[in-house]
């Protein structure tokens, strides 16, 4: 009876070492597996082309198709701003407007819940100075035509001046009118003004739904 229950623990020693060894390279595959597909959604060559004063395009790639999204700022820790694409694809690419010219922009890529920087710090790029209005040189003004004024008869009677009504609430009505500037001064805050998407952030997300509902 005693070799019997010897046999019997031995043999369930066996087994549950069995089970640990199934399980350890079970969960291993599994990782494996994970590892591989997050592998393949790694983004490749981040890089910021067509940079200009109030925009610039961020490029790269991905070895399958994923959907990915820019976080970006103006300092290297605050990513309020971002941009997101809609569709998957493998080749990547984000145009981030509206921006302030002659800035640095600190940036990272999200694809789902991982973050992909440039080794612990964010990529940046410098937006271009603002085009400079070009004006006549005095060569150009002295060749310009004198434009000839004529005399008209004068009038017997002054016309009468055109008076503006006032508002019934005596201020001047607000304008709804904006411009890229006037949303680019509210960026990072929650102004309901111009959050158009009710997000609770004001970003170029808002400046583009503007754009689209005041054409």
């Amino acid at each position: 009876m005693k070799g019997k229950k010897t046999i019997i623990i031995i043999i369930g020693i066996f087994l549950a070492i069995a089970l640990i060894i199934g399980l350890v390279l079970g969960i291993d595959k599994i990782r494996n597996l994970f590892g591989q597909a997050a592998g393949k959604q790694q983004p490749q060559g981040i890089r910021a082309t067509n940079i200009k004063a109030n925009s610039a395009t961020i490029v790269w790639q991905t070895a399958s198709p994923a959907i990915g999204q820019i976080e970006y700022g103006t300092t290297p820790g605050s990513f309020l701003l971002r941009a997101a694409e809609t569709n998957q694809t493998s080749n990547h690419s984000l145009t981030l407007s509206p921006l302030l010219p002659e800035t640095i922009y600190y940036f990272r890529v999200r694809i789902g819940e991982q973050i992909y920087d440039n080794n612990g710090a964010p990529y940046s790029f410098t937006t271009k100075a603002a085009a400079e209005t070009t004006l006549p040189t005095p060569t150009e003004q002295l060749h310009k035509p004198t434009p000839q004024v004529t005399s008209s008869p004068t009038p017997t009677q002054a016309s009468p001046k055109t008076s503006l009504t006032p508002s019934p609430t005596g201020e001047t009505p607000k304008s709804s009118s904006y411009t890229a500037a006037d949303f680019i001064e509210k960026f990072g805050t929650s102004d309901p003004e111009f959050d158009i998407n009710k997000d609770g952030v004001v970003n170029s997300q808002d400046w583009l739904l503007y754009q689209q509902q005041n054409p």
